[in-house]
This record gives structure tokens, C-alpha cells and sequence, in this order.
């Protein structure tokens, strides 16, 4: 997948901007609050329809007005004269529009099979010490990358919890048949989700391990579980039901479901032992980079290839593993845009196999 052209208006702090890429490695270079992570966040945008930084759309849009856009061109070769595609995102009037090709686009769904975004911010490197949602949105992202089938999965999923949950709202004078419907649809979901997560894990792993051996002479050995919250993949529903018998009244005070996919989570763990406890910062963040990145690894197609971007890339390594990221990133297949407040004469030094691009802000 590479990105041509990318095209802001009354975004952020672009009242309107227009900027081009034509080099497989980029860095947008510049002082804090000229941009620079706006830059991504607008290609982020292009591939999710919503913000890494903000839940609220109109954090996005520029001071003083009421809407945006955002355009971008893009193949899924690095060739000028096959730069075909072209997503295109607005906000105006309260309402959202996006179109792909100039057909109007209503899901996620649509843009995954053409236009594929691996995003690597300050929050991703907390993800071994951050929040159990965290991982789970990057598992999930794993089992999408390798299936996109799966997404539908993940819309029932959330539909069947909403509907569970509203039952679950009227506390005692619930209908306890129409519950154990809902009960034995959110098991089988999860328990398929769970299945497509542990698979998308193992590949994970494998890659990361294979990421430590060739680019930083595998100085950790990695590994990743799967941290079930009551439902196991590997259990019948009878099973399930016995266990779950005296979680009912819980969730009748709570009023919520305390089972299901949406609690899991994963436990990483470094020469086995348990990461988040006994690794130290500089490890904790070198594998939270390294699980991000193989995800560029889970492809559905071979000719496709995430682009993946990365924010504020040189405060948070030493300039060994500085080095050891430069020279992955020149070997691999994938657009990569970086942003930096600078890229001196040391910083391109790392760069030396490839023509890098600069954009300065």
C-alpha cells in the first residue's frame, strides 16, 4: 500500500494543506505544534473514520469552523501511473461523508480490503502497562489484519452485548428464558472470537520473536497469553453454564454483562516472566513497538502491505536501537511516514540505504 497524495482542510491546524510522498521512508520533520502528528492522524483517519487522539470530532476541526476534509491518493503498488484509489472524508453540517473512489462508503468494512493503516503513537508503547482495552484493540486489529471476514463477528458481538445488556438493565423482574438466549449468544460468539484471537496471537509471537533473532540478536525471548475471563474457547456451554451459575445474580446488581470477549486480555511475558512487572521501561517499549510492527506481517494478500506510521520516533530509543529500527524499516515492503523534530546528519546516517524524504512543517 502506498500513499501519493494527502490533502487537509480546516483540519487540526491546517486551514489547508496539501502534501506528497514519493519515497518508500518519510519523515515529517518540524517544533512541537507545527503539525506533525496531525499529519497522521489525518491518514489514520482515512483508514478508520476516527481519531488515535480524540473520541470528540470536533477536536479534529480547525479552530473557527464547523467542518473538515481530508483526501488521500493511493495504490497498493509504489508506482505513479497506478495511483488509482482515492478515499475522501468530510464533516459538515453535523454529518459525516466518506467515499472510496467516489462511492459513498458506510463501514469500515469497505476500506480494509483496499487501504490498510498500522498506527504507532506515545499510547502504543504503554500497551504492555496500559489498559486491558488497549490490548484487546490491538488482538483484534491482529485478527482483522489476517481475516476480514472477522468483522463481522465483532458487529454481532457488540450487538448481541448491547441487547444483553439492556435485558440485564430491568434487575430482578428479568425474563430469565429471554436471558439465557442472549447468555448462549454472546458465548458462541465469544468463544469464536476467542478462537480467531488466539490464532492471530500465535502469528503475532512467532513474529516478534523472529523481529528480536534477525534485527536485535534476540536478546529477549517473547511470549504472549491469553487471559480468558470465565468463557474458554476450549469448554462446552454445558460447562460454561455450570461455572456461570453464580455469576447471575452479579450481573443483575451490576447490570451489565461480566462475561464475554470484551474482558479478556493479554499477559506478556519476557524470559517468562511477567513483563509489565519485571521488564524494564527501555523493554517494555522496544516489544510494544515490535507487537505493533508485526502486525505489518499479517497480511490477508500478499501484494498488500499496511503503511504504517509511527509518531515521534527518535525520543523514545537509544541510537542502538535506533539503528537496529532503521535498518527493519529499510527492509521491509511498507510505506513507513515518521514524524520527528528533526532528522539530522547522524539521524539519515541510519537512513543509508535507502533516499529518504523529507517534509519539513
Amino acid at each position: 500500500m502506498f500513499l501519493y497524495e494527502l490533502e487537509l482542510q480546516s483540519f487540526r491546524c491546517f486551514n489547508q494543506k496539501k502534501l506528497t510522498f514519493t519515497k518508500p521512508i518519510t519523515f515529517v520533520i518540524g517544533t512541537n505544534g507545527i503539525g506533525k502528528t496531525s499529519v497522521l492522524e489525518a491518514i489514520h483517519y482515512l483508514c478508520y473514520f476516527k481519531s488515535f487522539r480524540s473520541h470528540i470530532i470536533s477536536d479534529v476541526i480547525q479552530s473557527g469552523s464547523e467542518s473538515f476534509f481530508l483526501k488521500g491518493v493511493f495504490d497498493r503498488t509504489y508506482d505513479f501511473e497506478k495511483a488509482g484509489h482515492i478515499i475522501q472524508v468530510g464533516y459538515s453540517g453535523q454529518k459525516k461523508s466518506i467515499k472510496l473512489d467516489q462511492k459513498n462508503v458506510t463501514s469500515y468494512k469497505q476500506i480494509m480490503t483496499f487501504f490498510q493503516v498500522i498506527t504507532l503513537t506515545e499510547d502504543d508503547i504503554d500497551l504492555i502497562k496500559g489498559y486491558p482495552a488497549q490490548r484487546r484493540a490491538f488482538i483484534d486489529q491482529a485478527v482483522l489484519l489476517s481475516d476480514y471476514t472477522a468483522f463481522d463477528l465483532y458487529t454481532s458481538l457488540r450487538k448481541v452485548l448491547a441487547h444483553r445488556n439492556s435485558l440485564l438493565a430491568h434487575g430482578r423482574n428479568i425474563d430469565l428464558i429471554e436471558l439465557e438466549i442472549w447468555t448462549q449468544s454472546l458465548w458462541k460468539i465469544t468463544v469464536n472470537i476467542q478462537k480467531l484471537r488466539v490464532e492471530a496471537l500465535s502469528r503475532v509471537v512467532t513474529s516478534v520473536n523472529k523481529l528480536l533473532s534477525e534485527y536485535f540478536d534476540g536478546i529477549y525471548e517473547v511470549n504472549i497469553l491469553y487471559e480468558y475471563k470465565y468463557t474458554n474457547s476450549n469448554q462446552s456451554y454445558e460447562d460454561f453454564s455450570r461455572k456461570m451459575s453464580h455469576l447471575i445474580d452479579q450481573e443483575l446488581v451490576m447490570k451489565r454483562s461480566l462475561f464475554g470477549a470484551h474482558l479478556d486480555d493479554l499477559k506478556f511475558q519476557i524470559r517468562g516472566k511477567r513483563a509489565k512487572i519485571f521488564a524494564s521501561r527501555g523493554q517494555q517499549k522496544l516489544i510494544s513497538l515490535l507487537c505493533k510492527l508485526s502486525l505489518a506481517t499479517l497480511r490477508v494478500n500478499e501484494q498488500d502491505f499496511p503503511i504504517i506510521l509511527i509518531d515521534d520516533f527518535i525520543s523514545d530509543f537509544d541510537k542502538i536501537r535506533l539503528k537496529q529500527l532503521a535498518t527493519f524499516f529499510q527492509k521491509c515492503q511498507n510505506q513507513i511516514i515518521m514524524t520527528a523534530p528533526f532528522c539530522d546528519l547522524e539521524l539519515r546516517g541510519m537512513f543509508n540505504d535507502v533516499d529518504l524524504e523529507l517534509i519539513t512543517l
